[in-house]
């Protein structure tokens, strides 16, 4: 449990269906905060959350969202032990991935039958695995799970959101180190707090930028058998020939939180071969390096 030390605010906005997406995209951007959709009769509810805003800010917010077909309906203070009955109430409950992998929600005390188990805390960052873009990732984990586990090297988490994917990949042997970077403070506060839940603390370095991993990197001369990325199109784009440049021969990544319109511009950099994992609205690449023939 995340001890209880802060306030934060959760926002809700309303409006018509029509108008969800865009606002909810916009609403992610402007306060760098995942958004829960809620589904009302005709109407839809938009939440987010933040640790603090000032007057200004919420002001802006406001009048953005209004020129977007949306207006505030609520506001409200949280403290950290409101998040267990919010998270409750927006359905994250115990799943199995791919009928072995445990997903429990750290306040699930009841026995847990049969294989690995993770304890997950979202807090406030995006990741409790019913997503389909983390679901889609964490089948793709359990499906390549090597045998036997891979031993002196390290996964890659970019983007770790509450750091399940990470740990996920740790509990199932693709490394028995994680690095995890997000930019996001809140982010990594619940990367670090899921990590020492599960036991990983020892094994585990969580990082604020990628200016700091690659440092890290050329330092200890540290590759990558494993890289998971679930951000967007855009920071895959970006991002992808550092990390395709540490990335060993034989090593995996998966490439996911590509929206339709950005596909195509993820697969163009993506070297053969590759899949493609196709979503209702997000989508997931998986690949291998492979050496060149000769």
């Amino acid at each position: 449990m995340i001890p209880s030390t802060k306030e934060y605010r959760q926002i809700r906005f309303g409006c018509p269906p029509s108008t969800v997406e865009t606002l909810s995209g916009w609403l992610s951007r402007a306060t760098g905060q995942p958004v829960v959709e809620e589904r009302i009769r005709s109407r839809r509810v938009l939440s987010v959350f933040m640790d603090d805003i000032d007057e200004m800010k919420l002001l802006l917010l406001r009048e953005g969202a209004r020129s977007l077909g949306g207006e505030i309906l609520s506001e409200e203070r949280l403290t950290d032990r409101d998040w267990e009955e919010l998270w409750k109430r927006q359905g994250f409950k115990r799943f199995r991935v791919n009928g072995w992998l445990n997903i429990v929600p750290d306040w699930d005390d009841e026995p847990v039958p049969g294989g690995p188990v993770l304890r997950i805390h979202p807090h406030l960052a995006f990741g409790t695995g019913h997503h389909e873009t983390t679901g889609r990732c964490l089948s793709l984990l359990v499906d390549h799970m090597p045998v036997p586990p891979v031993t002196d090297r390290a996964v890659l988490d970019f983007g770790s959101g509450t750091g399940i994917l990470g740990i996920a990949a740790l509990a199932m042997g693709h490394g028995d180190r994680l690095l995890s970077v997000d930019d996001d403070p809140l982010a990594r506060e619940a990367t670090r707090a899921n990590i020492d839940r599960n036991g990983y603390t020892s094994r585990s370095t969580v990082l604020s930028d990628i200016g700091d991993l690659f440092r890290l990197v050329m330092a200890e001369k540290i590759v990558f058998p494993l890289i998971v990325a679930n951000v967007t199109g855009s920071v895959i784009t970006r991002y992808f020939p550092e990390w395709w440049g540490v990335l060993p021969e034989g090593g995996t990544m998966i490439l996911s939180g590509i929206s339709t319109g950005e596909l195509d511009s993820v697969t163009a950099i993506c070297p053969e071969p590759f899949s493609v994992h196709r979503g209702r609205k997000f989508h997931t690449v998986s690949l291998r390096k492979i050496g060149r023939t000769r």
